[in-house]
């Protein structure tokens, strides 16, 4: 590892607590404020945003655990360090969002059946504006962390937030509209919309976790880049068993390369490394991973699947 990935590591950690400090902060002052505003207006919209907000709390301290746990260097039972923590946790957030989700859209539902007006509408109304404006900051300053870090707790609790935002939006409006003019079933709609709200977020975090517990190829440009780095070095012939994945803010780039078959030992091995480090530098969170083989001599590699168009035998040519 160069010292300038291991700086950009080291950054990347600093972003990544700073990051689940922020929303742990925000989601504990909304969660103050709701509970309040809820008691003194009885208003659904609120007690849904007050769930989520809840969820939200939980899963940023546990985040703060995770994503310390999640930066430990590899030890002896970990020897690829400990990156999948981040979409186990995620699971783990798929659980409490879902169970929020069902206890909203029950309550909600009571409200549509049996309405009734909102005490203190300008209570509520506050409530919502404030955390609306929380919200909007916080994911302001998520979308920046996550730019410097690409980390899977910040990806998934923004993704979280950016609904939040339009939600919040919702159930203001919801309550405005239907305290000052005098529809009181629009409360539970707002309430039955941040329901339906909570069940999306949990499928979408879902659809993060996953593919990393499944250990899927790194999106296709990524690959290109690759390829492209490959075919620029005029000392690699040809490549072929490339394989990716991803484990939370890291990724790992396995493939072998055939050089020349007279070049020495050390020779092949300062242009495994040169390239190991061209890999390194455009993939600044990657484990990379080269095999180096004698032209015409490639070892078949039985456990890998090759993508024959995409990556033949002879990328170079």
């Amino acid at each position: 590892m160069n010292a300038n990935t291991n700086e950009c590591r080291n950054e990347r950690s600093r972003w990544v607590k700073v990051a689940t400090g922020a929303a742990v902060c925000v989601a504990s002052l909304l969660c103050l404020l709701k509970i309040g505003g809820w008691f003194i207006t009885g208003s659904a919209a609120i007690l849904g945003s007050l769930a989520d907000s809840g969820i939200d709390l939980l899963v940023s301290v546990a985040a703060a655990g995770v994503a310390s746990y999640a930066a430990l260097q590899p030890d002896t039972n970990h020897k690829f360090g400990h990156h999948k923590a981040e979409a186990l946790f995620a699971l783990g957030q798929v659980a409490l969002i879902s169970a929020s989700a069902s206890l909203v859209l029950w309550e909600s539902v009571h409200h549509l059946v049996d309405p009734e007006p909102v005490t203190r509408p300008d209570i509520a109304v506050g409530v919502l504006l404030f955390s609306l404006i929380a919200t909007i900051l916080l994911v302001s300053f998520q979308t920046l962390a996550l730019k410097r870090t690409r980390s899977l707790i910040i990806q998934s609790d923004r993704a979280h937030y950016i609904g939040d935002i339009f939600a919040i939006t919702g159930a203001l409006l919801a309550v405005f509209i239907g305290s000052y003019y005098g529809i009181p079933r629009l409360d539970a709609v707002a309430g039955l919309t941040m329901g339906l709200f909570l069940t999306h977020s949990a499928w979408q975090v879902t659809k993060i976790a996953i593919p990393q517990l499944m250990d899927e190829e790194l999106p296709e440009e990524d690959k290109e880049t690759i390829k492209q780095i490959l075919e620029a070095n005029p000392n690699v012939l040809s490549y072929h068993a490339l394989r990716t994945r991803r484990a939370g803010d890291k990724s790992f780039i396995q493939l072998d390369i055939q050089l020349d078959a007279g070049l020495s030992f050390r020779e092949a091995h300062d242009i495994t490394d040169e390239v190991e480090l061209q890999i390194e530098d455009a993939f600044t969170d990657a484990d990379v991973i080269i095999h180096a083989d004698p032209e015409g001599e490639a070892r078949l590699e039985r456990r890998v699947i090759e993508d024959v168009e995409d990556y033949p035998a002879s990328g170079s040519q």
